[in-house]
C-alpha cells in the first residue's frame, strides 16, 4: 500500500508495514467508497489492508497483494473489517469519489482478512 500510495504523490502511513497503522490514515469516513483504503483484521492483532474498487450487497470488492498470493479483486465480507472505512487516501474526497454497487459474483475471500 506504502508503494501505490507514494507512486500516486499521496503521504504514507506511519509504519506502513503493519497493515493495521493504516486504520490511523487519513479520515475517517460513513461509507466506502472509490479513493478509500480498507483495512481488515487477521488473527493474531495482524491485519490486511486493500483499495476500495467496489461492493456487493454482501462484500466489498478490494484490489490488494497477498490476496490469494497474488495481487488480485477479491470479495470480502463487511464483518471482518477492523474499521469497515478505517482510512482515506486523501484528506480531501475527490468530485469522483462514490459508492460502486457491483455484481454479486465469485466466492468470498476465507484468507485474507
Amino acid at each position: 500500500m506504502a508503494v501505490v500510495a507514494k507512486r500516486a504523490g499521496k503521504p504514507v502511513a506511519e509504519g506502513p508495514l503493519w497493515a493495521r497503522n493504516w486504520a490511523k490514515f487519513g479520515k475517517a469516513a460513513d461509507r466506502a467508497q472509490l479513493d478509500d483504503i480498507l483495512v481488515f483484521h487477521r488473527a493474531r492483532g495482524s491485519g490486511h489492508v486493500g483499495l476500495y474498487v467496489g461492493e456487493d450487497y454482501f462484500a466489498f470488492h478490494v484490489l490488494g497483494g497477498s490476496q490469494s498470493d497474488d495481487v488480485t479483486i477479491t470479495r470480502i465480507a463487511p464483518g471482518t473489517a477492523a474499521s469497515p472505512f478505517a482510512g482515506r487516501s486523501t484528506g480531501k474526497t475527490p468530485v469522483t469519489a462514490k459508492p460502486v454497487q457491483l455484481a454479486a459474483s465469485g466466492a468470498l475471500s476465507t484468507n485474507e482478512a
